[in-house]
């Protein structure tokens, strides 16, 4: 009996669709896929998984890019751990005796280049890590921006060396000292640090030693003596004592970097009324060259940035991200702006972009190509900063997914083109935003993912993996419902071959129907199925095969671990049947 070919080729136009009915789809399109991309013109293996680094109790990890070489900050429970770019331990100090909370909630930001990364967990203050030759670990300087303090001495220094000034006060164990410098300058930053008497003579922690500010020295139950330091003629400065039993603890849900401040957003107080400000978006002072911000309190003294805003009434703030020199704040309903005005006496300016759509989780938002990409609102959409912009990359194809309001994070995977929407499950899907086309990933389930130069680092509880090394065990492309003939005409499938190039087995599972609401598994035992294992990619061109039916379901799947294959196409021998 004759035979007609069917050719499908330009494997990777369009890629996974599952919203889309398979019946009504064109031959060229799959409508289940693991562990491949479309990309180079052809359908290709994903690589696999290496495992970098061993431990217990995993919940995060963090690539720190810093000056001094690269690291990764890894959360384990309630210890830190920084590691080198060889997944060796690094030392490093804690002179706050800053505890970690547990959480599962870890974000991180990077600030002054990579020199500062900061991370947040939405329990305790935030903390930053500085890049020294010891990295050092310390809160957020100024975070407590609204613990009320009494000034007991206001002076203006005249610049003689060794001057010193008596502060004669009652003092206690716990008491926190706070020196502010107002310099004489505008070009010249403010700078402020608190000290804690620590009941020790001389003691205060972390230690007396003010970084450009002076030194405080004869600490007594009576006071202390403080010495400003050499070159700083001409400055202001105040010194307050901070009434800590009145300060109400205030945590963040996400944190980000604008420019040379800091942005916080979904605030809860810890203690006092246990207040939940979720619309509420707090900015920093401006940061010195090279340092943090001091100073989060708009009503301080000398403060230029710091400010609070109540951008949603209803919605909470979930991400943060820049975009062409403005910050959009996402609130699960809304996206709003905020931006430099360069006038300091109104620094920032506000307004809301739309009340439809939002972003679902904190790590939902990414820039790529000068906009951004949002996974929110049921949806996976394009934002470039107008409303008329907004447009869905994932209805029709996979949207029913994103539809389910898991909290899924995103990641760029710089070296394919990639977007990774993870979350702690086996299956990742990936987005291709130079080919526009959607692929399913099954591997470990990340607690988290952070991209790192040409790789990506994945943790689970146990290992760190990098995930661009050797192969996957198992990938394949399924498409169900296909039509082998358009007319009423039953049909025999009688051989496939492939335009393929690599190595290792192609499988070949199939089932015909003829009926198109028959949605048969092709790697289900059902009458007409024809298992084939036998097709060799550096010897073979084609299999034979018997599958009767005027639709047809099918699977190949590529199993090697050691090497990979390029499919760009296939041709179907369809034989005419009769007639019914």
């Amino acid at each position: 009996m004759p035979t007609e070919p069917l050719t499908i080729s330009n494997l990777t136009e369009i890629g996974l669709v599952v919203d889309t009915p398979a019946v009504s789809l064109p031959p060229n399109v799959f409508s289940d896929v693991q562990n491949v991309r479309f990309r180079d013109g052809a359908v290709q293996k994903f690589p696999g998984e290496t495992d970098r680094f061993t431990s217990t109790g995993i919940d995060y990890v963090a690539f720190w890019p810093a000056p001094s070489g690269n690291k990764y900050v890894v959360i384990r429970g309630t210890t830190l751990q920084i590691l080198n770019a060889s997944y060796s331990n690094v030392s490093y100090t804690n002179p706050e005796s800053i505890s970690i909370s547990d959480s599962s909630n870890w974000q991180h930001t990077l600030f002054n280049g990579g020199f500062h990364i900061i991370i947040n967990n939405g329990a305790q203050a935030p903390m930053y890590i500085q890049d020294d030759s010891t990295p050092v670990i310390k809160k957020l300087p100024g975070w407590e921006s609204y613990a009320p303090s009494t000034a007991i001495k206001t002076f203006e220094y005249e610049g003689e060396t060794g001057a010193y000034k008596t502060i004669s006060t009652a003092l206690a164990s716990g008491n926190k000292i706070k020196v502010e410098m107002i310099p004489k300058s505008a070009a010249t930053p403010r700078r402020s640090e608190t000290v804690t008497v620590n009941g020790s003579v001389n003691g205060v922690t972390p230690d007396g030693t003010l970084v450009d500010i002076g030194t405080i020295s004869n600490v007594s139950a009576t006071g202390f003596r403080f010495i400003p330091n050499d070159g700083l003629g001409g400055s202001q400065f105040i010194i307050s004592l901070v009434a800590q039993n009145l300060v109400t603890a205030v945590t963040a849900g996400v944190i980000r970097a604008y420019g040379n401040l800091l942005v916080a957003g979904n605030l809860a107080e810890t203690g006092g009324n246990g207040r939940k400000l979720t619309g509420v978006v707090r900015t920093s002072d401006v940061a010195p060259p090279g340092n943090m911000p001091l100073g989060w309190n708009p009503f301080e003294i000398g403060a230029s940035t710091a400010d609070e805003f109540t951008l949603s009434s209803t919605g909470t703030i979930q991400d943060m991200a820049e975009l062409q020199g403005v910050l959009y704040i996402y609130t699960d309903t809304s996206i709003h702006a905020l931006q430099r005005t360069g006038n300091s006496f109104i620094p920032f300016q506000f307004s809301t972009i739309t009340d439809s759509y939002g972003a679902n989780n904190t790590g939902s938002v990414l820039q790529v190509d000068g906009k951004h990409i949002v996974y929110g609102s049921g949806d996976v959409y394009v934002f470039a900063g107008h409303p008329g912009s907004i447009a869905s990359i994932a209805d029709g194809r996979v949207r029913s997914i994103f539809r389910q309001g898991h909290d899924y994070k995103a990641v760029r995977f710089n070296l394919f083109d990639e977007i990774w929407f993870y979350r702690n499950n086996a299956t990742q899907y990936v987005w291709n935003y130079r080919k526009d086309v959607w692929t399913k990933r099954v591997g470990s389930a990340p607690l988290a993912l952070d991209s790192v130069d040409n790789n990506l680092i994945l943790a689970t509880a146990t290992k760190l993996k990098t995930v661009n090394e050797n192969y996957l065990s198992e990938s394949y492309v399924e498409r169900r419902r296909i039509s082998i003939t358009p007319e009423f005409d039953t049909e025999s499938l009688s051989s496939i071959a492939f335009i393929v190039e690599g190595s290792g087995t192609l499988e070949v599972d199939a089932v015909g129907s003829n009926a198109p609401g028959d949605n048969k598994d092709p790697t289900a035992s059902a009458s007409g199925q024809m298992n084939t294992t036998s097709f060799n990619i550096a010897n073979d061109y084609k299999q034979d095969i018997r599958v009767h039916g005027r639709f047809l379901n099918y699977r190949v799947t590529h199993t090697s671990t050691s090497n990979t294959f390029n499919l760009t196409g296939m041709q179907f021998g369809v034989s005419k049947g009769g007639q019914r």
